[in-house]
């Protein structure tokens, strides 16, 4: 007999089982933050056709700072139209944003024109500040996103969030078509020159994976992007003459209203915001399908990105993969809505007494996907029940199939799960329709608790890390997608 938790226990072969952020609060002392929003150019052909969505979207952000997330309005520097020229926002990232102190907050937000290049070391996004030139071949006076990630990097120890709604795909998708037509698109937010600059500047430099850029100390770098990198990013049209962002709309409603916090627990996790804002963008996309030949799909990236909160007006900085686990830290770092396509049963059902023999698990999915099966206890104690060991030594691949339930454990197991001591918990089923990138530690790892390290800085970290992932991006110019998936818990317990 051995024993490897208060709820768990091997006996001759079998188990015996007892199974096992954003909190609202005072503002940051000295945030910055620096918001550029561009409608009108200096040069008239960089314009947007659709006038007043970046002035909108940029008060809209200035208004999701002061208020859902604690800024002061005083540590806000705003930048519209002629006033963000090259040399303003370098000197806001440079000084402005310099004036933060380590353990403070750094904000970017950034709405314009944007643009990919060819650079001696490949691809090389830009953004178009006011004073932006076109000439034979490219860009005059632009600034690179490298450049702007060098200068956020050179800020140590700050928390730094960085959102572009912006494109750098330029009209590479529409080179024929635009030319044929006379026209372009004007909702995106990437010029719409002639045929010979797309060919001479786009082209070239979407055949090249952008250049990568080193992450501040600390890793504390959260970075936000309208769209994957060949898709355009587009104003709404839909408010028409009240022009916006279709990301920062979505973005700030996620924030503000609360609108991406999918298991109500009053936490916006990064994730649960990346699932809204690409399932806004998807609808939005789906009714204009003129103006999305490569979709709409939001990107987050940066170090443990998926792993943090949205909105954090404590200050903390705290992590879903810090202290205890929990039940809402997971479904927080999940991030799909719960849905009914996917159940999870409990035989017998709970509540079950003390003693009781031969508790079993049944998942039911209504269609096909990948499962991972979590019991997280009230007590912190989490134990992964699927995929797991014994099931990849009988060849079982993660997959579950659509109206044929799993059983954890099966026949094939050549174990039990018993109750042995009073307690409460929740199981979580995840089903991924899109393959998730798991390591193969992770897919046969032992029915046993995990220990809190682990989970913190592995387990955690890892799923998170793959459930961001788009589900067919493997190279720039991928037409990206979201991984589809669904989410369900249930409550056990066992009592005297």
């Amino acid at each position: 007999m051995m024993r490897f938790m208060r709820h768990l226990q091997i006996v001759t072969g079998q188990i015996v089982m007892g199974l096992a952020a954003l909190v609202i609060a005072g503002p940051a002392l000295a945030d910055k933050a620096l918001i550029v929003g561009i409608d009108t150019y200096q040069e008239g052909k960089l314009s947007a056709e659709l006038k007043g969505g970046a002035r909108a979207d940029a008060l809209r952000m200035q208004g999701v700072l002061t208020g859902a997330l604690g800024y002061g309005k005083d540590d806000i520097q705003l930048l519209i139209d002629d006033q963000a020229t090259t040399a303003a926002i370098r000197a806001g990232l440079q000084d402005w944003l310099g004036r933060s102190k380590p353990g403070e907050r750094v904000f970017f937000y950034f709405a314009g024109q944007g643009h990919a290049t060819k650079g001696t070391g490949g691809r090389e996004d830009t953004i178009l500040p006011f004073d932006a030139t076109t000439k034979p071949g490219g860009f005059g006076n632009t600034l690179s996103r490298n450049e702007i990630d060098r200068q956020l990097g050179r800020l140590a120890g700050r928390r730094i969030t960085e959102v572009i709604d912006s494109s750098h795909a330029g009209t590479v998708t529409r080179a024929i078509s635009v030319e044929a037509s006379g026209g372009g698109n004007p909702a995106a937010r990437s010029p719409q020159l002639d045929g010979s600059t797309r060919s001479i500047v786009v082209e070239p430099a979407l055949r090249d994976e952008p250049v990568a850029t080193p992450e501040p100390a600390g890793g504390d770098f959260v970075k936000w992007q309208a769209v994957a990198p060949a898709q355009t990013a587009l104003v709404d049209e839909e408010a028409a003459p009240a022009y916006r962002g279709v990301f920062t709309t979505a973005f700030a409603d996620g924030i503000e209203k609360g609108l991406a916090d999918t298991n109500g627990n009053g936490t916006v996790s990064n994730q649960e915001l990346l699932d809204y804002v690409r399932a806004q963008s998807s609808a939005y996309c789906g009714r204009h399908r003129d103006r999305c030949e490569m979709g709409l799909t939001p990107m987050l990236s940066g170090e443990g990105a998926a792993l943090k909160v949205a909105a954090d007006k404590t200050g903390s900085g705290e992590s879903l993969n810090q202290g205890k686990p929990t039940a809402d830290k997971i479904l927080d770092l999940l991030g799909a809505k719960l849905s009914d396509s996917v159940s999870v049963e409990q035989i017998p059902p709970s509540p079950v007494r003390l003693g009781t023999k031969d508790m079993r698990f049944k998942v039911t999915s209504s269609q096909d996907g990948f499962l991972i099966l979590l019991s997280v206890s009230d007590e912190g104690e989490v134990v992964q029940l699927f995929p797991n060991a014994i099931a990849a030594a009988h060849g079982k691949d993660g997959r579950i199939r659509a109206g044929s339930p799993i059983m954890v454990p099966d026949a094939s197991y050549g174990m039990r799960f018993d109750a042995t001591s009073v307690t409460k918990g929740t199981v979580l089923a995840l089903v991924a329709v899109d393959p998730l990138k798991l390591s193969k530690g992770f897919v046969t790892r032992k029915i046993d608790v995990i220990p809190q390290d682990e989970v913190n800085g592995s387990v955690l970290p890892e799923l998170a890390d793959s459930l961001a992932k788009t589900a067919n991006a493997d190279s720039v110019k991928a037409n990206a997608k979201a991984i589809g998936r669904s989410v369900a818990t249930m409550r056990y317990e066992i009592v005297p």
